[in-house]
């Protein structure tokens, strides 16, 4: 670790007024020049508190940057983690508020509802799918709080990997008997395909993603719970949203899944 306390706070409460305010902030890891991915999730782990001290509640976790692609972009040598809230979900056929976001985009998950708890270290994909209850379709929508979407390692990590809202499917399917590598989804945008993507953009499977995230957790002491949600990180390009488009995501064994953006 690098930062003392008082920074750590000072960082996570920089993002809680720019998620409360739509407002974004400056990148500031040339302020740090020796910060770590401890420290950023430090500064996570303390805008966690400050969301649960809220009233907040955690529903589970999320993972980023699954592709070497998107790794090179943010400077990282591995994918990353973020937490999820259970007040940042939205149904099926929700209509986003984009005008509570900064500039926010739209991915294309699988979700891995969880059975029983999973703890790291030595978490393998079989063994990750046996914790599971089962999957669904799922919209992540993330919104990067760094001014021009400009953030790095650490800016990326701290800023709880740019999560802002979720949409879960209805649909939940056992995972047995589906190759989730070659699982598929295409996102339409206004009725137009925006995408097409396979399960192997995550890690190979999402069954990889899932277990790669119940080992890295159990670094900082963590746990997947039983019951807790788990997006496995994104099949498709960030699509942004605006005003007005409408989305749906078809896959492979989970069916539709609907938002809008208002």
């Amino acid at each position: 670790m690098t930062l003392d306390q008082s920074t750590i706070a000072e960082l996570a409460a920089m993002y809680l007024r720019a998620e409360r305010d739509a407002a974004p902030v400056a990148p500031w890891r040339e302020r740090f020049p020796g910060i770590s991915e401890d420290d950023a999730y430090a500064i996570q782990s303390e805008l966690l508190r400050l969301h649960l001290a809220g009233g907040a509640t955690l529903a589970g976790w999320k993972v980023g940057a699954t592709n070497p692609g998107a790794q090179a972009a943010f400077g990282l040598r591995e994918p990353v983690y973020g937490r999820l809230l259970n007040q940042r979900r939205l149904p099926d056929g929700a209509t986003l508020p984009v005008a509570t976001l900064i500039h926010p985009r739209v991915e294309c998950e699988v979700a891995f509802i969880l059975a029983r708890d999973l703890s790291g270290p030595g978490v393998t994909s079989e063994l990750a799918l046996a914790a599971v209850e089962g999957m669904v379709a799922a919209f992540e929508i993330v919104d990067s709080r760094t001014e021009g979407w400009a953030a790095k390692m650490p800016e990326m990590i701290a800023d709880n990997v740019f999560q802002a809202r979720y949409v879960l499917g209805e649909r939940l399917v056992p995972v047995a008997d589906v190759d989730l590598s070659a699982l598929e989804v295409v996102l339409f945008r206004n009725g137009q395909e925006a995408a097409r993507a396979r399960g192997a953009n995550v890690l190979g499977s999402p069954a990889n993603a899932l277990a790669w995230v119940a080992n890295r957790i159990a670094d900082h002491g963590h746990v997947l719970r039983a019951g807790q949600v788990v997006l496995a990180g994104s099949l498709t390009p960030l699509v942004p949203c605006a005003p007005g488009d409408a989305f749906e995501s078809v896959f492979d064994h989970l069916g539709p899944l609907r938002m809008s953006c208002g």
